[in-house]
């Protein structure tokens, strides 16, 4: 079982810029909860190895990758950064979870 998951490279350029990952680097992308009773769904992303049955996208030299588990959020998603923003320039969307 496969996703599509569009990252643009300024996305993972943002990356290395502001979080300090490197070319090499593996980050794995995953699914969190807010705060307590707002209910609401965001990405994270933290540095890991990849784990069998990952999907990986290789960006930039970066490599994002995503366990089955998390498909459901990012499969048919869009990663971007809008350098304006700065550090707060990262944007996920995902028309299939909109309303």
């Amino acid at each position: 079982m496969g996703i599509t998951l569009k990252i643009e490279p300024a996305f993972a350029q943002a990356y290395m810029r502001y979080a300090g990952f490197e070319p090499g680097d593996i980050l794995r992308l995953y699914v969190r909860t807010s705060g307590p009773g707002t209910g609401g769904l965001f990405y994270a992303i933290e540095k890991d190895e990849v784990m069998r049955d990952d999907a990986v996208f290789e960006v930039e030299g970066l490599r994002f990758v995503v366990r089955p588990t998390d498909f459901w959020y990012f499969d048919g998603g869009h990663l971007r950064y809008e350098a304006a923003y700065g550090e707060y320039g990262f944007f996920y969307s995902n028309p299939r979870l909109e309303d």
